[in-house]
């Protein structure tokens, strides 16, 4: 009661040739993915980089409300020197010195400090 060599054991070099054809197919596999990989990088840095665009009427609206802008925003030294400090000195520290710095007509409170960078921080 002997088996068949042929049925129960594939020839030899049979195994080999599945091994590498499966080595094949995952290469293949990996080298498409690699590939979808790369083109989902490349669209999402593409859009990344592309600024959003902004409701044109909502711009248009914004540059022509009612009442005089805030008068950090309207001088660009003054909001310079302000920005300059946020980062290191509190809003009384700030306004000292503006007040030190500036004319009294160019002074901003603690108060209106604290508005503008509440908007722009």
């Amino acid at each position: 009661m002997q088996a068949s060599r042929s049925k129960t054991v594939p020839p030899r070099g049979t195994a080999l040739r599945d091994g590498q054809g499966q080595a094949r197919r995952v290469h293949t596999l990996l080298t498409e993915a690699c590939t979808a990989l790369e083109a989902l990088v490349s669209t999402l840095s593409i859009g990344l980089q592309t600024p959003v665009k902004e409701d044109v009427k909502a711009a248009h609206r914004r540059a022509h409300r009612m009442g005089r802008p805030a008068k950090i925003e309207a001088d660009a030294e003054l909001k310079a020197f302000v920005a300059a400090r946020l980062d290191t000195l509190t809003f009384d520290q700030i306004a000292t010195e503006v007040a030190a710095h500036f004319t009294p007509a160019r002074r901003v409170s603690r108060s209106s400090i604290h508005r503008w960078w509440l908007k722009h921080r």
